[in-house]
């Protein structure tokens, strides 16, 4: 696991070997959330009824269920040959997902509870014995799931910016290789986007930073809100951000995502009684105005600094 970047692809390729190995046909990821330890949230789930189990347990309360009372004062996996006859085992969610075959196992990491990693077998399956050789794999597997998930969190808070929650520039360079090596592979362009508040530093310090951090955050959540998933948005220094837009067409789509993004702002401001702050913005494209990321940035900064200066002078 330790190729996998995040909790989805980890779950997924721990459901694909459970299945290889145990015929189990479902795996989930429930974690405790800060330091309440009374309610586990999930976190991921793959396989057979997925869905069901997204929207029907989102969340587990672990003083109200036999079962998982007693997982976590366990350091071992908990296993259940036959959910419908196990005294520990709520019976309604065994009836509505048709559970055959539990094994669950507590998360540790450096003594601390994280949560549960989980896999079984439905009725089409059957009840599936276990060996303790196939259990203490299992056992095994939790603690290599518990020091990926440390791996995963400890670079996904080294990639985004704490404040927006948005990519910081280092989270910036490792998404854009992809996206840009995606764009050379498949003959197309993309847009790198410039943008930098206007007059944030003097109302920042006039008004100050808490108002200034929430005139960032509302600025960040206005760029996702109109970006694409297949796009790239950062913060790359105090009021700068960046984006990436893939797949553009011709500079009429960069001015008319430019466009939406201002009447977005506009709309959020109103909304949010922010402060009457703009933007200005500046752009280039990927592979016509050079091939490398910071050359790139570098030719955007600059178009949009001549757009500042020709707006302060009208």
């Amino acid at each position: 696991m330790y190729k996998v970047d995040t909790v989805g692809s980890m779950i997924s390729l721990l459901q694909t070997e459970m299945e290889l190995l145990f015929g189990f046909s479902l795996t989930w990821l429930y974690a405790f959330e800060g330091n309440c330890k009374k309610t586990s949230k999930l976190i991921s789930v793959v396989g057979k009824g997925q869905k069901e189990v997204e929207s029907k347990y989102p969340y587990i309360d672990i003083t109200n269920d036999k079962m998982m009372e007693k997982i976590f004062n366990s350091d071992f996996p908990v296993y259940v040959e036959d959910a419908r006859s196990d005294p520990t085992t709520d019976k309604k969610i065994v009836n509505a997902l048709d559970y055959r075959t539990l094994i669950n196992c507590q998360l540790f990491l450096h003594g601390e509870s994280l949560g549960l990693i989980g896999t079984g077998s439905f009725a089409t399956e059957g009840v599936r014995p276990m060996s303790l050789d196939e259990i203490a794999y299992f056992s095994a597997l939790s603690k290599i799931v518990s020091i990926t998930l440390d791996r995963i969190s400890y670079r996904e808070k080294s990639l985004l910016d704490p404040l927006t929650k948005i990519d910081n520039k280092r989270g910036l360079e490792v998404n854009a290789e992809t996206l840009l090596a995606l764009a050379r592979r498949n003959n197309q362009s993309v847009a790198i986007v410039f943008i930098d508040l206007d007059n944030f530093k003097p109302i920042n310090d006039q008004f100050g930073h808490d108002v200034g951090d929430n005139t960032l955050i509302s600025f960040s959540l206005c760029l996702k809100n109109i970006l694409r998933r297949s796009d790239l948005v950062a913060r790359v220094g105090g009021d700068e951000f960046v984006l990436l837009l893939s797949n553009v067409n011709d500079e009429y789509c960069i001015h008319k995502l430019i466009d939406q993004i201002d009447a977005e702002w506009t709309l959020l401001k109103a909304n949010k009684s922010n402060l009457d702050i703009t933007f200005s913005a500046g752009y280039s494209v990927f592979p016509e105005d050079g091939t490398h990321l910071d050359e790139l940035i570098n030719l955007a900064d600059k178009k949009m600094y001549q757009i500042k200066s020709i707006s302060k002078n009208t």
